[in-house]
């Protein structure tokens, strides 16, 4: 039996399949919903063992939708287990970005967090150590620098990551260096990130002029301080390329800024077979066939915009040879 069924009495799904890169193994699920119940037994069970050994701990989280399955997991624990509500009011919550928006915007990450996460762990929480990143009260640049400070002060222990559909890590983009200072930093959202940005949240962003220009994140360097546990959680069909190009090679390189997380001491990469198929021929043959080069560039189609998109599936190419993935 293993420490997480000891704790909570509930196995962890079994993954499909087991694929090992670098120092981290990519655990691939039938479905988002065992990929969130796995990170969230993981998350919780280290949590709860470090508030009993330390007295607190923290946590840092993505607000994205790829989060989801994780959230609702999470949260089902916390009503069935006494001890991890005395971990949760014990733990430092911190956010990994966010935009220069009001924190009741409903495209804040703030937001996002409070309605998707924080809410339901209401009963439980210290509010003191729910730890805002708040670009639009302080200003940007003393924020990032505050929340670089925190960041470091707190650790963080524990991270639940994502990635975008290029592989962005946070909102650190492919091309930011990702050596270099630990911090929290502004970036000019590029078109890749735009168009995930629509995808997420088509209700809030209807054209790409709606999507704020910049953004606040911290950066690899600062991500990669996390101590003792990072859980990657990417599920949709749509990062099918960032799966493949982070995990399908032992090479890191700035192009695909997830793919450091493959040097991280402590790290676990969950996916489904959506998202995950890439990875698993790559890895079975060696290469991706014409016909996985054509399904990888169907997710690069935007709509009435064919110089868009041929854009995006070159970058894709030029990703490959740099990361040494071999294709049709």
């Amino acid at each position: 039996m293993s420490s997480t069924d000891a704790l909570f009495t509930i196995r962890a799904p079994e993954p499909r399949h087991v694929v090992p890169a670098g120092n981290l193994s990519v655990a691939i699920y039938d479905s988002p919903r065992e990929m969130g119940l796995a990170s969230a037994l993981a998350i919780a069970t280290e949590q709860c063992g470090l508030v009993a050994e330390r007295g607190e701990t923290s946590l840092q989280l993505m607000a994205a939708p790829s989060a989801f399955s994780f959230y609702e997991a999470y949260v089902a624990l916390a009503r069935l287990s006494a001890e991890l509500q005395h971990a949760i009011g014990q733990t430092h919550f911190l956010q990994f970005d966010d935009y220069l928006l009001p924190g009741h915007h409903q495209a804040s990450f703030r937001f996002l967090l409070t309605h998707n996460l924080y809410g339901p762990l209401s009963d439980w929480y210290d509010p003191a150590k729910i730890h805002l990143f708040e670009p639009d009260i302080i200003g940007p640049d003393e924020a990032c620098q505050a929340y670089t400070d925190l960041l470091l002060e707190l650790g963080p222990d524990l991270m639940l990551k994502g990635q975008g559909e290029d592989g962005h890590w946070g909102f650190h983009q492919p091309g930011i260096p990702i050596d270099g200072e630990p911090a929290f930093i502004t970036v000019q959202m590029n078109e890749i990130n735009i168009a995930q940005q629509m995808h997420d949240h088509p209700k809030l962003y209807r054209e790409p002029s709606d999507v704020p220009a910049e953004a606040y994140t911290a950066n690899v360097p600062l991500f990669m301080k996390t101590r003792v546990l990072v859980e990657d959680n990417v599920p949709q069909a749509t990062k099918a390329y960032a799966i493949v190009a982070s995990y399908g090679t032992d090479v890191v390189d700035d192009c695909c800024p997830s793919s450091a997380l493959k040097q991280h001491p402590n790290a676990v990469a969950r996916t489904t077979m959506a998202a995950g198929w890439a990875l698993l021929e790559y890895r079975e043959n060696g290469r991706l066939s014409a016909e996985a080069m054509a399904r990888l560039d169907e997710n690069w189609e935007t709509p009435g915009d064919p110089e868009t998109t041929a854009a995006k599936r070159a970058f894709m190419r030029e990703s490959f040879a740099t990361l040494g993935i071999e294709h049709d």
